[in-house]
């Protein structure tokens, strides 16, 4: 049997969990991926906000409406060659005299890719399964909780409006190409319109699962050789226990606890 023995009900894991939420270090991502046939580069930072905590025996920590605010930094791309077509120069063949004919060279003209810049901002939320963690690592007695499960992104009401800000941002500049920009205009937004929610958040969930699907939240950390008295004098030194076992395990009653056993010996 432990010789101490502490608990923690939903109310405290509550305060407990989101006070830890919010000094977890997120670092940002960057990366590319398409949106359709668009090439998008990305920069993206997030931080997480809040949680709801439910106990579930003998070991998971549910945290339900586990909410993570992003921003978005995008660069979007566009291929003009695949909306406009080849522009060639008309090859000119002439017949000389102990030469033969001789044409000129094929030349093409390749049009650029635009690249237009979108930054977004809004919210994600998700329910997340974490399992207990116990370990003594570096002379610290650490019990963590580790996510274990996720649960489908559910994106906030300005994520909808992400296509036709790309739009907004890209039209002036096909509209500025001669006589068939509005045409190009036109097909590129029907295919933002195409692309629709469900290849939106299809693109920004794997930009944004990895910001939850490593966390851990930090639960107890102590040192194995643990102060309990204070020295109080040259003949009299401080006092030690040590920690030779932590326990942790979620126990159902009245209402769920989490607790935490502790085996010391002095």
């Amino acid at each position: 049997m432990a010789e101490i023995t502490a608990a923690l009900d939903e109310g405290g894991a509550n305060t407990l969990f989101n006070t830890a939420l919010a000094t977890v270090p997120l670092p940002p991502a960057a990366g590319s991926g398409n949106l359709g046939p668009f090439v998008a580069t990305y920069s993206a930072q997030a931080a997480f906000v809040s949680g709801a905590i439910d106990l579930i025996a003998p070991g998971t920590i549910r945290v339900a409406n586990l909410r993570l605010n992003w921003q978005l930094n995008l660069s979007f791309g566009i291929d003009l060659n695949r909306f406009l077509p080849e522009l060639c120069l008309p090859r000119v063949c002439v017949d000389i005299p102990c030469v033969g004919r001789v044409c000129t060279p094929r030349i093409c003209i390749s049009w650029p890719s635009i690249m237009v810049p979108v930054s977004l901002g809004d919210w994600v939320e998700a329910t997340a399964d974490f399992g207990l963690d116990i370990a003594l690592t570096g002379g610290h007695w650490r019990v963590r909780g580790v996510v274990q499960n996720v649960s489908q992104l559910q994106f906030g009401p300005a994520t909808a409006g992400m296509l036709a800000l790309i739009g907004l941002a890209i039209t002036p500049l096909l509209l500025a190409i001669p006589f068939i920009g509005p045409f190009v205009a036109i097909a590129v937004n029907a295919i933002l319109a195409a692309i629709g929610i469900a290849g939106l958040t299809g693109f920004l969930g794997p930009i944004l699962s990895p910001f939850v699907s490593g966390l851990t939240i930090p639960i107890y950390s102590q040192p194995q050789q643990f102060q309990v008295l204070p020295g109080a004098g040259a003949n009299d030194p401080p006092v030690f226990v040590t920690l030779d076992a932590v326990s942790a395990v979620i126990q159902s009653t009245d209402e769920d606890e989490l607790v935490l056993g502790i085996d010391i010996t002095g």
